[in-house]
Formats: C-alpha cells, structure tokens, sequence
C-alpha cells in the first residue's frame, strides 16, 4: 500500500463521492469477510477525522451519506478513476482545462487560469462555475463537480457561469495541460534590478525549482524578491515547508492539530538561499499552502505581505489509498500560523493592500509590491 500523501490544497483535485455502498443495519461486517468500503471510510472517520464526529454521521448507512453529512468539501471518497486523477492532479502534465477552483457557495470560484483550454474558451479569474454538463454544482458537491470537468483529452466539457449578474454559457476542449509552476523574470524598478517568482501551485519539486530560479535571478543582479502566490490554491504540505525554509533558517513554519493526533510542528530545515529582501504578493485566491507560506514569513517578519486577503483554508487532508484502487481524501487536522494563529475563514491580511486590475496593461499589485521593496530600510 501506498503511504498517505500529506495535501493543504484549496479544492484543485479531481475525484468524486462513491454511492451506494450500503450495509444492513448498523454496518456490521460477516466474520472473517474482508472490510467494505463502507466500513474503511466509518473506521478511519472515527479514528482520524479532524474533530470528534457525533454519533449520527458515522451511523449513516452508505459512504456517500456519511461524507455528505460530514459538511467539509474537502473530505471526499475518490472511486479509482478519481483517485487517478487526483494523483495527475499533483503533477506537471495532466489532463483537464487550465484553471483551478476554490468551493464557493452555489459552485466553485475560478482562482486562476493558465494558457490552455480554459483560456481558450473564455472562462475568468473570478468567475463562479454553477453547473457542469446541465447538472447545478451546487448540487454535485466539490470532488464530484471536478470529476465532471476533468477528464480525458480532446473531449468536452459545458460549463455555466456566473459573471457578475450574468450567466455565460462555455464550451471547453480538454487537452493535456503543462502546469509549469515557476514562472520568473528580472524586473527594472526605481533603478536596480528586482526577481519577481511566480509559484502557481505546490507540486511536487516546486522548492527546487523556486531555489533554482532564486539563484538565476541572483546571478543576475537581483537586489530582491517578489514572490507572487496569487491564484495560487495550495497542494503539498511538505512543499509548503520546504518552500519557506527557501527564506528562513530556522524557527516554526506551521503546527498541526487534530482531534486524534498530536500536536506536531514543521520547522525551516536551515538550508536558507536568500536573505535579500522579500515582499510576498497574494490575493483573494491564494490558498491553503500558500496561505502557510505567507503566514510564515509574516511571523518571523522575512516579508511584507502585499495584495489581497487570502482565502481562509487552514486544513489539512491526507489522501489514503483503501487497497481497492479508490482512496479516501480526508481531513484529519488544522493548522496554525508560527504565532499560533487560526486562518480559517478570515485568511491571511495582507500588510500593504493592492489589487491587479485586468482591464489594464500593467499590473498595479506587482508595481505596489517592487514600491514596497525600493523602500529604504525594507
């Protein structure tokens, strides 16, 4: 079996709730009979679920009902064709459309969107998806809505979207998209030279390549950084960890806390490769990892955090594989800035706010942020 891989993700993977598996009466398993999936996803809710459940969510009679009684959309049952999708989904090539999505209320939020099929098709930073193929995602629940937009290349998927008041109906061509998830440039501004590192989402490698790209830009005569999260809606935790300790040597970089476990505290790991000034630029859509990387280097004041207030996801999921090809996405703890702080809900507050406006050429959240690192003494 493979062993659980660690996610603080905003709602970015695909995968869906399995229905149907139901038991007679209280879900009793025959003698010797191997554990249902029923019975896997009631025994890990009960020993491992964030907070202590009340009797009547582990007393439903299917995983579906149990799941859905949970409230929590990231807490999902992935069927194997979901639970592969899911593993693309922490990848640099997979197939879908080219954006990432937060839960909303009534569908899911466009947080970003790269060049690709999305783009192609006109969907928006900011747009609310409120149904998939004729069905309402509200009534689908986050994992199954994603099911529905991703899935094989060169097929199709319609989305409905709300844009303002405005229901805009999309066809998007999926393809195999390439996530590359460092961007970066050298920059000129108030006469020297500035690294401006686009992390798009904590995959697997994405510390080496922002150290990488830290270094180039060195090379080159950057006097400082920005690191700009934006439409960023998390992924793995150890990334997270590891892409802080990019600007820390030492000290708390987040605490974990859940119901059935202990407290346990990730540190910087001391292989720091900058101590040149750093402004970290986010937005509404920054989630998640990304939220524990700007609370992080807020706290231990390495950086002026400029942009928007973040998006308030301060949960932490596993996704374990069940034996039968599916796997359970579960949440199984909170986490809590170096200063002990609570996100969820309220996010991270920016120190300096700035908003991009799309209707312009420039970016005025970037300008705000190389003001911020011209300033003396920053």
């Amino acid at each position: 079996m493979r062993r659980p891989l660690v996610l603080a993700v905003g709602v970015v993977l695909a995968g869906s709730f399995a229905a149907g598996y139901v038991l007679s009466g209280r879900g009793a398993a025959l003698p010797g009979a191997p554990p249902t999936a029923v019975e896997r996803v009631r025994a890990a809710l009960a020993s491992r679920y964030y907070r202590q459940l009340p009797s009547h969510v582990l007393e439903q009679p299917s995983v579906h009902a149990m799941i859905s009684a949970l409230g929590d959309p990231y807490t999902a049952y992935l069927a194997p064709p979901d639970y592969r999708l899911v593993r693309q989904e922490t990848a640099f090539r997979y197939s879908g459309i080219g954006a990432s999505v937060l839960p909303s209320r009534g569908g899911l939020v466009v947080g970003s969107v790269r060049p690709g099929p999305a783009a192609t098709a006109g969907l928006r930073v900011g747009d609310r998806i409120v149904a998939i193929g004729g069905t309402p995602a509200s009534h689908l629940g986050a994992e199954a809505a994603l099911a529905r937009i991703i899935g094989p290349s060169g097929t199709s998927v319609r989305l409905n979207v709300l844009r303002g008041r405005r229901v805009v109906d999309l066809s998007v061509r999926r393809s195999v998209v390439r996530a590359p998830v460092v961007a970066a440039e050298l920059l000129s501004y108030a006469g020297q030279r500035w690294g401006d590192v686009q992390l798009s989402a904590f995959r697997v490698g994405a510390a080496s390549l922002v150290a990488r790209e830290l270094h180039a830009l060195r090379e080159r005569g950057a006097q400082g950084f920005v690191l700009d999260l934006r439409g960023n809606p998390g992924g793995l935790l150890t990334e997270a960890v590891a892409v802080s300790s990019l600007f820390i040597d030492h000290g708390v970089i987040v605490s974990l806390l859940g119901a059935h476990s202990p407290l346990r505290t990730y540190r910087a790991r001391g292989d720091a490769v900058t101590r040149l000034p750093l402004v970290v630029l986010v937005d509404r859509y920054s989630a998640s990892s990304a939220e524990i990387v700007a609370a992080a280097l807020r706290d231990h004041k390495r950086a002026t955090i400029v942009g928007e207030r973040t998006y308030g996801k301060a949960v932490v999921q596993t996704l374990d594989p069940l034996g039968n090809g599916a796997a359970l996405e579960l949440t199984v703890a909170r986490y809590f800035t170096p200063s002990g702080q609570d996100i969820s809900g309220v996010g991270v507050a920016p120190q300096i706010h700035a908003v991009d406006n799309p209707y312009t050429v420039k970016d005025e959240a970037l300008a705000a942020a190389l003001r911020v690192l011209a300033e003396p003494g920053t």
